[in-house]
């Protein structure tokens, strides 16, 4: 019993910490994560009776075993929910476009640093869906206002394609792995800026 109240600690921490891009856990993690550490306390509590732990003293020790491990779990969580407010993966998602063979979409995260939404590509596999590590990053510069400028349009454009336009006519593109969800090549303004000197 204790051992798989550890389990679920462990599996609770490593949610927290991070949900390793399976959509059900990033969109739900930290309600999942809050049920396990929940889940565990109740089993440390009772493993005292259950292992037959006669005396007060015994079962006090047990009780506040489950206690300590307890509030310091649900601080973990509290810290990382917290946390996760100040990252893009802790913002609500849209999706803005779907690939023609249904595979893939596009989901959106309100931007945290412009009015532009960011743009991450999650597969289509029901509970097993993943999403892409890092963000599409078109029209990303170390210096300039391309993050202000609107997006007119974007879309799949091949089953492994994705096209960005803006409304003043730039466009940009960006070709994925499907199984990865890495990005395999850009062209345009998908192209990623060159390291500024000095910076």
């Amino acid at each position: 019993m204790w051992s798989l109240a550890v389990i679920l600690l462990v599996a609770a921490a490593a949610i927290i910490r991070g949900p390793g891009l399976w959509v059900v856990l990033l969109d739900r993690g930290t309600a999942i994560a809050m049920v396990l550490i929940w889940l565990s306390g109740l089993l440390l509590a009772a493993a005292g009776p259950v292992f037959g732990f006669r005396s007060g003293r015994a079962r006090g020790v047990a009780y506040g075993t489950a206690a300590v491990v307890t509030l310091g779990a649900t601080c973990l969580w509290f810290i990382g929910a917290q946390l996760d407010e100040f990252s893009a993966r802790g913002r609500p998602t849209q999706v803005v476009a779907v690939s023609v063979d249904g595979r893939f979409e596009l989901v959106s995260r309100e931007g945290l640093f412009s009015d532009r939404d960011v743009l991450w590509l999650r597969s289509r596999s029901g509970l097993f869906s993943r999403e892409s590590a890092d963000d599409l990053g078109c029209f990303a510069e170390h210096d300039g206002d391309s993050y202000d400028d609107p997006v007119d349009w974007v879309g799949f454009t091949a089953p492994d394609q994705v096209t960005i336009r803006l409304r003043d006519g730039r466009s940009g593109a960006v070709d994925f792995d499907g199984p990865t969800l890495t990005v395999t090549s850009r062209q345009g303004g998908c192209v990623l800026p060159a390291p500024v000197p000095g910076r």
